[in-house]
């Protein structure tokens, strides 16, 4: 057997399958081989896609396993130091910038608590409030820049945040109620209705209506003033309604404080106007009412009073002036005309008499007229008036003498009838002056003067005719 420092030495770099330990079991007395390659551990790495532990480069010598040492890629965020035969990991949090980090998937912001990281009060800047306490029921409010306050709780039923350009930051208060308006606070809730029972301004409608029902505009919220219905507006007192027309008014009259006029609206086209009728009232078993116009009162100075003045309407083109007529009821109650004024400002008497009762001074005409007749009895006059006085000449007229004078007129007509008298003036004894007309014609008539005492002519005073003309047309 060779000895064992003459066999040649195997580098366990060069250990092959083939190369065997010979191994005796010492209590059977077997021998056995044993190959040299199982005698070194195998090394791998069991995760995937990982790094290993070990330099591989290092097993060649295979007795031997070198492996990597730990290294801190940014000492800012984490160090790896050897603790008691530790490897120990310390993160630096403070070395940590969160904007750099990706929040979608791992979601480390979802919840953030303030307690441990945060001394005193966050600022706003940093997403806190700067407050420590919030009362209940406070409401938080931007104070000044990059400062938040609370407002004082609101504790009351209908409390709001009410806008106050004094502090520029909002108060806590409730509404206040102004005229025909309730305000009414209840947990959670504010009710606001209107009372109109004053008004403190003027109300506009907007073209809007105000439906009364049955109610009134009054004075004193009573049942009286005015009333509108759909059919009728109703004017008077408490318990007085009646809806007989369109506009009913109960008791007193109506006034105006300017110059009215009532008339309807004009038709148009070939339409007839509007008749206006104003009618006393009729009664049921007693007198019917009395219409009355009257002119004004003047009361106090010397100042007229106003006239009644009834108009017939004006015509256009063609057409006839209108005329004032007259109307009274004949037995029977028939409706007959009785008195006309035309569009000539004829007086007519349709029926019935002229009659003139108590007058002061009887028939008054004021257009008469006058003229004086030059050189004798037969010398013609001219007077254009309907009635009128002839100053005779102042002349004698002989006895038994008949002397005649044309009598220029333009209102004379041979259908005239001509009512003639004489004032005579003569101061000789018996004798005495008549006259007459005749020879009637259109602008024209002749008087004749007769003297017929036989004894002597007249005095040369001048005695005078009066003289009215009536025509028939």
């Amino acid at each position: 057997m060779a000895k064992l420092t003459d066999l040649t030495t195997l580098a366990k770099t060069s250990v092959a399958s083939t190369d065997f330990l010979l191994v005796t079991n010492s209590a059977t007395g077997t021998d056995k081989k044993l190959s040299v390659e199982t005698m070194f551990p195998a090394v791998s790495t069991a995760g995937t896609s990982s790094e290993t532990l070990y330099n591989s480069a290092t097993l060649t010598n295979k007795n031997q396993i070198v492996f990597k040492g730990l290294k801190s890629g940014d000492t800012g965020l984490l160090t790896v130091a050897t603790t008691s035969s530790n490897l120990v990991l310390t993160v630096l949090e403070a070395g940590i910038d969160l904007s750099l980090c990706n929040n979608v998937t791992s979601g480390f912001l979802t919840a953030m608590d303030f307690t441990g990281t945060v001394t005193g009060e966050c600022a706003v800047s940093n997403g806190g409030t700067g407050l420590s306490t919030i009362a209940k029921g406070a409401m938080l409010y931007a104070s000044s820049d990059n400062t938040i306050a609370a407002t004082s709780p609101m504790s009351t039923n209908g409390q709001l945040l009410i806008g106050n350009a004094t502090n520029g930051f909002p108060s806590v208060a409730t509404l206040t109620a102004g005229s025909n308006v309730t305000i009414t606070n209840t947990a959670g809730a504010i009710s606001i209705a209107a009372s109109l029972s004053t008004m403190a301004a003027d109300l506009d409608m907007d073209n809007n209506d105000i439906d009364l029902g049955t109610g009134y505009l009054s004075s004193d919220g009573a049942q009286n003033g005015i009333r509108i219905t759909g059919a009728n507006t109703f004017m008077g007192a408490s318990g007085s309604y009646f809806n007989n027309d369109i506009l009913n008014i109960a008791g007193g009259g109506i006034r105006f404080s300017d110059a009215p006029s009532i008339k309807p609206n004009a038709t148009t086209g070939g339409t007839t106007g509007k008749t206006v009728t104003i009618e006393g009232g009729g009664s049921a078993a007693a007198n019917a009412g009395n219409l009355v116009l009257k002119g004004g009162t003047s009361s106090s100075g010397n100042n007229n009073g106003g006239h009644v003045t009834l108009h017939g309407g004006t015509e256009a083109g063609s057409g006839d002036p209108g005329s004032i007529k007259m109307y009274t009821y004949t037995a029977g109650a028939s409706e007959t005309q009785a008195l006309t004024v035309n569009s000539n400002q004829d007086v007519i008497v349709d029926n019935g008499s002229l009659v003139i009762t108590g007058a002061d001074e009887g028939i008054i005409h004021t257009n008469s007229g006058t003229v004086t007749q030059a050189t004798d009895h037969t010398t013609g006059v001219t007077i254009n008036a309907s009635s009128g006085i002839i100053t005779l000449a102042a002349v004698a007229l002989a006895n038994a003498t008949n002397a005649e004078f044309t009598v220029t007129n333009s209102y004379a007509k041979t259908t005239s009838v001509i009512l003639v008298s004489i004032q005579d003036e003569n101061t000789t004894n018996n004798a005495q002056i008549s006259c007459a007309t005749h020879t009637h014609a259109n602008g024209s008539f002749k008087i004749s003067v007769h003297h017929a005492d036989s004894v002597g002519a007249t005095s040369a005073t001048a005695s005078k005719i009066h003289f009215l003309i009536v025509n028939p047309s």
